[in-house]
C-alpha cells in the first residue's frame, strides 16, 4: 500500500539523503524509481543513495580562493617573463644554495645593443664592433633535473630557445659588501629550454670581464 505524502513526518523527511533533482518530497514520491514500500515509519533499514553527496571537508579545502596581491604603491604584479634565442657563451655551471639545492648557470648572446661609446685606445675597429654586438644574459635553471641535462648537452656556440621569469637577484657581496643588483632569466617550473641547435666552438667566447657581469662568481 503506498503511503500518502502528506502523512509523511518531518523526521523521516530528515532522513532522506539531499538530491540536486529533487526539490519536496512530493517530487521525489512522484519519481517511478523510487521504492514507496522500504519508506516506512517502522523501517530501520537506510535509504538508498542517490549518487548525489555534498562535497567533503577535504574538498572544500582544496578550492582556493585567488587573492590579489598588490605590490608598493598599488601596482599590480604585471607580467615579468622573457623569451629569447640565443647562442650559449661557455660551457655552464652548477652551484650549490645555501638551501642545498643546486643551479644551473650559462650565458646567452643575444642582440640589442645600443652603444654610443668611443673606442678605447689601441682598440682595433673590428674587435670595437664585436664587443657592441653581443648582449649577455645571465640564464639561471632552477630545476635540477633539467639543469643536469644542460650541463650533458650545451657546449658553447649552442643556440638555445629561453623562456622565463625576468627576476632581479638582490644580495650582498661577500668581498666589498656592497648590496648589488643581478638581473637575470630565471628557468623554474613553469619556464622553458629548448635545444635548436649545436654551433660547435666557434660561438662567441666571453672574457673574465664579461663572465663578472652575467654573475659567474
Amino acid at each position: 500500500m503506498l503511503t500518502n505524502p502528506s502523512s509523511i513526518k518531518a523526521s523521516q523527511l530528515s532522513s532522506l539523503s539531499f538530491c540536486t533533482k529533487i526539490s519536496s518530497a512530493t517530487d521525489y514520491f512522484s519519481s517511478p524509481d523510487s521504492d514507496h514500500t522500504e519508506l516506512g515509519p517502522a523501517s530501520d533499514s537506510e535509504p538508498e543513495s542517490t549518487g548525489f553527496s555534498s562535497p567533503s571537508a577535504s574538498e572544500m579545502k582544496q578550492e582556493r580562493k585567488y587573492i590579489e596581491r598588490a605590490l608598493e604603491n598599488g601596482l599590480d604584479v604585471g607580467i615579468y617573463k622573457a623569451i629569447m634565442v640565443g647562442q650559449v657563451g661557455q660551457i655552464p655551471i652548477q652551484k650549490r644554495l645555501k638551501s642545498g639545492r643546486t643551479v644551473t648557470l650559462l650565458s646567452l648572446g643575444t642582440g640589442g645593443i645600443r652603444n654610443n661609446r668611443r673606442p678605447f685606445d689601441n682598440e682595433e675597429p673590428g674587435e670595437y664592433a664585436n664587443r657592441c654586438a653581443v648582449q649577455w644574459h645571465r640564464v639561471s635553471v632552477y630545476p635540477e633535473r633539467l639543469g643536469e641535462m644542460a650541463v650533458k648537452s650545451i657546449v658553447p656556440g649552442s643556440i638555445l630557445y629561453v623562456e622565463g621569469n625576468l627576476e632581479t637577484k638582490i644580495f650582498t657581496d661577500p668581498i666589498t659588501g656592497l648590496v648589488r643588483r643581478i638581473r637575470e632569466i630565471a628557468i623554474r617550473k613553469n619556464g622553458r629550454l629548448v635545444f635548436l641547435g649545436n654551433g660547435g666552438n666557434e660561438g662567441p667566447q666571453q672574457s673574465q670581464a664579461e663572465i663578472k657581469g652575467v654573475g659567474y662568481y
